[in-house]
């Protein structure tokens, strides 16, 4: 491969790779938005916010549709800090 090939090639995996950032950044935002307003939701009920089996649900499905390369134990560490953190969210909002 030659030079001009080879840089051809890196830049269109690289505008590849800010499409799935900018995906990314969207579906967390979403993620998150709905997350709000199911606590709206609990809230005004009167149930508890933080429903541990439920996480474990999500961990567990997100380990089963994991088709990889990334590990499925890095996948749960992934969606774990995405939730803690959109937890975190909720409690400052």
């Amino acid at each position: 491969m030659d030079e001009p090939e080879l840089n051809a090639n890196i830049q269109g995996l690289r505008a590849q790779l800010d499409e799935v950032d900018r995906e990314i950044v969207q579906t967390l935002n979403k993620r998150a938005l709905l997350v709000q307003e199911l606590a709206a939701i609990k809230g005004e009920a009167g149930v508890a916010l933080y429903d541990p089996e439920r996480e474990e649900e999500i961990l567990q499905r997100v380990a089963e549709e994991n088709a990889g390369p990334i590990y499925d134990a890095t996948m749960r560490e992934f969606f774990e800090m995405i939730m803690h953190r959109i937890r975190d969210l909720e409690s400052h909002s």
